[in-house]
């Protein structure tokens, strides 16, 4: 809905809606969604957000993530061709053969195409705090704004809502659908409809509440373990502040608190005195010393943060190479460490982004033109396939055309004689072409 419709409340999709549903049902919109399911946001979004924000190790992961995350381009494409398409996916964008038909099956769509707009308007930073919320929070929500009049007509902008103000409302027939999205936020107190929201999520599998509307956040599986992470925190910097009590003096035998008071204040001036560094104290009588609580070393508090750390990494599929763990920072191990961030973590959460764009987006442009988004990782070293191996594969394949070798490895076709033409190597030929004279019988003589 545009800003001008909900400013006077007028929407045509809404009344046709209204009166669609008082002829079926005999109730209007309104009523509806006063008899839905409201699935509300879970109390640990807040949490999610404090643990970002106080949490070194928490931050530095998700920050890894969405920065990298956010370097990857979606580009918009035009498929000219359907059954190539179909290909293409099914072999993937990193096989030789899904490469060649790609070539056959999407074209760039013109800078001044609406949809390659709507994609160059979002900012890197935009895109930064997108993944950043959908890592912290296992879900996403954006408001889809429409320009209806102007000369900006039918561009599209989106907002980011608050996570932990949106109420998600579920139909009570079967089967459930998302039929609104209702928000309180700054003043703010209003219902959207769901195609002008983009809701990306992670998959939950919690029955409880309804939650499984909702996204599942990995912090809220790492509770417990952050939980520990912050306690031990707070142990090792309150031993480095003051150290807490390390332990009791007392004497063994009778003595005076009066007495036991001055000894105490004449210790504190003897430590006081920078001459009596490194000096032994004297004192009379015997005395006992009863240590209270365990050092770092028996709490092993850095193993155990160490421990923690791994896990939250695991919970992100992030190899924890890549923060800076010496024990296994070989080249080798983090090139290989590169490759797994990208396939485990980076690209699938790109994909889920993309394929709610799109079916948000692209059921605006109703002028026949097939669109697409495509992500490019042509510029990530860590997946590119190795360039020699790939054109001695490439030479080996004399079925494939020297322009369609080009298009592969991402280069421009060239107009020349011979480079739309299967060529073969000259030494090779068939068979039946040899002209061999068969083999007499050679009987040997006896």
């Amino acid at each position: 809905m545009g800003l001008l419709d909900r400013l006077f409340g007028v929407d045509k999709k809404v009344q046709k809606l209204e009166t669609q549903v008082k002829a079926l049902q005999g109730q209007n919109l309104g009523m509806i969604i006063n008899a839905t399911t409201s699935i509300y946001p879970s109390w640990q979004t807040i949490e999610n957000t404090i643990s970002y924000t106080t949490i070194d190790d928490v931050y530095s992961v998700i920050s890894l993530l969405a920065d990298t995350a956010a370097r990857i381009p979606m580009e918009g494409y035009e498929i000219i061709n359907e059954p190539s398409m179909k290909r293409y996916k099914k072999m993937g964008s990193q096989s030789i053969q899904g490469k060649y038909y790609r070539t056959k099956a999407v074209q760039d769509l013109p800078d001044g195409d609406k949809f390659v707009q709507f994609l160059k308007s979002i900012s890197y930073a935009e895109k930064v705090k997108y993944y950043s919320l959908l890592y912290m929070n296992g879900e996403l929500f954006l408001y889809k704004e429409v320009v209806e009049l102007g000369p900006n007509r039918g561009k599209v902008y989106l907002h980011v809502l608050d996570s932990s103000k949106v109420t998600v409302m579920i139909s009570e027939d079967f089967p459930q659908r998302v039929i609104g999205y209702k928000y309180f936020d700054m003043g703010y107190d209003g219902t959207f409809r769901p195609d002008e929201i983009i809701h990306v999520k992670y998959f939950n599998p919690t029955i409880t509440n309804g939650m499984q509307w909702r996204g599942l956040s990995p912090l809220q599986v790492l509770t417990k373990r952050l939980t520990r992470l912050n306690s031990a925190m707070d142990v090792s910097v309150g031993q480095m502040q003051n150290g807490g009590v390390p332990g009791i003096v007392y004497e063994k035998s009778d003595y005076a608190i009066e007495s036991l008071g001055q000894r105490k204040n004449d210790f504190a001036a003897y430590l006081r005195n920078a001459a009596n560094k490194g000096a032994p104290y004297f004192a009379a009588g015997e005395m006992g010393y009863l240590a209270l609580g365990l050092s770092n070393a028996d709490l092993d508090i850095a193993e155990l943060a160490n421990i923690d750390f791994t896990k939250i990494c695991n919970a992100y599929k992030v190899p924890e190479v890549l923060l800076n763990n010496q024990d296994s920072s070989t080249y080798n191990n983090v090139n290989t460490a590169l490759k797994m961030l990208y396939t485990n973590t980076i690209l699938p959460n790109i994909y889920l982004m993309r394929d709610a764009i799109e079916a948000s987006i692209l059921p605006m442009y109703n002028d026949g033109v097939k669109r697409m988004i495509d992500i490019d990782i042509s510029e990530i070293p860590a997946l590119q396939e190795d360039m020699k191996a790939q054109a001695d594969a490439l030479n080996a394949m004399w079925w494939i055309t020297p322009n369609e070798k080009r298009d592969i490895q991402m280069f421009e076709e060239l107009d020349m004689p011979g480079m739309d033409e299967i060529i073969i190597d000259g030494g090779k030929q068939l068979l039946i072409d040899l002209s061999i004279p068969p083999v007499e019988d050679v009987t040997m003589p006896s």
